[in-house]
């Protein structure tokens, strides 16, 4: 078991740590830390947290041995140096930096220091992605050709105030959601080469954009495209088409497939607890076990497309992605 501090105690904060604490047996919460404490008083008695004043108190602790940040995107570069500086072992919600060039320092130090990293992208961790993993993987799709995706949600209400600029939230729902989409689509179809993007502000509340999509085009030659709308209702899959057929995972149990020849077919998984899943790999890394599955080089790399997205939206050109 290991003692972790939560930094940020948001919804999302609070949905990470409510997925493992008094459920878990490698890792638990020993400390918070926010911005705003008296928010979060009642909650962290109610968890068994002792909310401290700040981030620096947490990374002098000597008890603490890992650090979860669901802080605002443009904190983490600051925070990920920190923490490899104090020797912490270190979870960071997506997107990990805003740009490459961070992300490529910001991991080099942690492996300088010999600490463990994760990354908060849950759905990694679903059985029906593993299912379509498999499938690529044992070449039932066949050579593949294409691939697509979409995660869209309602961000309009004002959840994280802090999204609701666009220095936090460039391109959209790219940043919060879309990055998720990315990071599925190089776990199961390798790195991307160009991004050709467009995001416009339709209808969103506040100065972040609602509608954003992207053309995409692979190492490997093939195609893809994913959107991500900002002001509507919940959407999450991913369809990989291929000479053999096509599968698709939806939400988050749901499972489609047509391969040539044969009929349409579906199935549903049973529930799964992907922000515990992610954790406890996370913590099992920490505690000196297998290597956290998204890989450094694949959390440089969804960065640098995320990076690239954001500057191909601004020039409404295709970016190559460095």
């Amino acid at each position: 078991m290991i003692d972790a501090a939560i930094v940020g105690l948001g919804r999302w904060g609070r949905l990470l740590v409510d997925s493992v604490q008094g459920r878990s047996n490698t890792i638990r919460f020993a400390k918070g830390v926010t911005r705003t404490a008296a928010k979060a008083s009642e909650y962290c008695r109610d968890k068994g947290i002792e909310l401290v004043a700040s981030y620096e108190s947490v990374l002098a602790d000597p008890k603490i041995q890992a650090v979860v940040l669901a802080t605002p995107h443009t904190q983490h570069f600051d925070q990920i140096m920190a923490a490899a500086a104090a020797r912490k072992h270190v979870f960071a919600e997506k997107p990990f930096t805003l740009t490459r060039a961070e992300a490529e320092k910001a991991i080099r130090a942690c492996q300088a220091a010999g600490i463990a990293v994760g990354i908060g992208h849950n759905r990694r961790f679903l059985p029906n992605t593993a299912e379509l993993k498999r499938m690529i993987t044992a070449g039932e799709l066949g050579r593949l050709l294409h691939v697509e995706g979409n995660f869209s949600a309602d961000l309009s209400g004002n959840i994280d105030a802090w999204r609701n600029s666009r220095a936090e939230s460039p391109a959209g729902g790219m940043t919060s959601l879309g990055i998720h989409v990315i990071d599925a689509m190089i776990h199961l179809c390798g790195p991307m080469t160009e991004v050709d993007a467009r995001s416009v502000r339709i209808a969103m509340p506040f100065d972040v954009d609602d509608s954003t999509m992207v053309f995409l085009r692979f190492a490997s030659g093939i195609t893809g495209y994913l959107g991500s709308v900002a002001y509507t209702g919940s959407l999450w899959h991913v369809r990989v088409l291929g000479t053999g057929g096509w599968a698709e995972v939806n939400a988050h149990e749901g499972f489609a497939m047509a391969l040539r020849g044969k009929a349409q077919a579906a199935r549903t998984f049973p529930p799964f607890d992907s922000l515990r899943a992610e954790l406890e790999a996370f913590a099992a890394a920490a505690a000196g076990g297998p290597a956290f599955p998204i890989t450094p080089d694949q959390i440089v790399h969804a960065t640098g497309v995320l990076e690239a997205i954001v500057a191909s939206a601004a020039k409404g050109r295709p970016q190559a992605v460095a």
